[in-house]
């Protein structure tokens, strides 16, 4: 089988699934870098044997993080197990190993001066989704992907559907921020309004605009934070409406963070989330519930009290009282000042 039509039956077997358009573009990805390596092993090595050196090389010459070959890992045994029908056996190969770190989350301080230093760019309310990544403990791309039918501002909350691992979860929205929401509502109308009256679509989850077509012309499934420009579907080809790229709000919280001199990426906002909660005293069930974690041990991990918990010899030798933290110090409830 040849390289391209190789990457042709994975692209169709990916959509049949269906999986994201992410997860297609990089096993595309992968596969395509596979199939290249293989031009320069023995062609009579068994395919474990092969796999295992292309991971290898990606560990020992390209220095690759653990996560990155990792997923070239789980892009080609998808290509031999569900293309090929012959699924590998034994791989041993040298594997990066991804280090147990501490998951860095920046103070009450730097947070309430970072959301403030935040600017709206390129005419996007990227100040707007910071405040969400925040207040709501959300990943970067979840507040993008927000539909009007995702948002029930009289309850205060919202949906985040097909997060990470495909699940969906309700999140409690904080009421400082209704009303840039709202305000970010009236322009995400003005917009479906015309995109209506000239028959644009907004971009569909696969095989919805096929069963429900009159969908893709509906409020409740117009975007929260639509695009600027239209585009042409990587999977249908029709010109359709999409939501806002990350790479807006990646940039405003960049130019933010450098003109303050320290160091945030958004993404960390959400270690925020987690770690101001728990230091708060919320329950740790109830912060994995909100942020989609599987494992409780996930969210704990944002809590370090075993450690907090240990008296320095120090203050015994000194003959400082040795009322060392049963418990994380409490952190200052920090007060929502947004205005859009």
């Amino acid at each position: 089988m040849n390289a391209t039509k190789a990457i042709h039956r994975m692209r169709a077997v990916i959509r049949r699934q269906p999986k994201a358009l992410a997860t297609e573009d990089a096993y595309v990805h992968w596969l395509g870098r596979y199939i290249a390596a293989l031009r320069t092993m023995p062609s009579n090595l068994p395919s474990e044997r092969k796999l295992e050196r292309f991971l290898t090389d990606l560990a020992l010459k390209r220095h690759v993080a653990a996560a990155t070959q990792n997923q070239a890992f789980n892009a080609i045994v998808f290509f031999y197990k569900d293309i090929l029908g012959k699924p590998l056996q034994n791989v041993d190969a040298l594997r990066a190993q991804r280090p147990a770190s501490l998951r860095h989350a920046p103070t009450i301080e730097e947070t309430r001066a970072l959301l403030q230093a935040v600017r709206d760019v390129y005419g996007y309310p990227t100040r707007l989704v910071a405040c969400l990544l925040y207040g709501c403990g959300l990943r970067v791309s979840e507040p993008l992907n927000l539909r009007v039918k995702d948002l029930n501002l009289s309850a205060c909350h919202l949906v985040i559907r097909g997060a990470k691992g495909g699940h969906d979860r309700v999140v409690a929205l904080p009421a400082c921020l209704i009303p840039g929401v709202k305000a970010q509502l009236a322009v995400a109308h003005g917009v479906w309004k015309q995109d209506r009256e000239e028959q644009i679509p907004v971009a569909l989850p696969p095989g919805l605009a096929r069963k429900y077509p009159e969908y893709q012309l509906a409020w409740p499934w117009a975007w929260v934070f639509p695009s600027h420009t239209l585009c042409r579907h990587p999977r249908t080809g029709q010109t359709v409406r999409y939501r806002m790229h990350e790479v807006n709000v990646q940039r405003a919280i960049k130019t933010a963070r450098r003109r303050l001199g320290i160091m945030v990426l958004p993404h960390e906002l959400r270690h925020a989330y987690a770690t101001h909660c728990l230091e708060r005293g919320t329950n740790p069930r109830a912060i994995q519930e909100a942020m989609g974690h599987k494992s409780l041990e996930t969210t704990m991990g944002y809590l370090h009290a075993e450690s907090l918990s240990v008296h320095s010899p120090l203050e015994l030798t000194t003959g400082a009282p040795p009322g060392g933290l049963a418990h994380p110090r409490r952190a200052p409830t920090l007060k929502c000042k947004f205005h859009p």
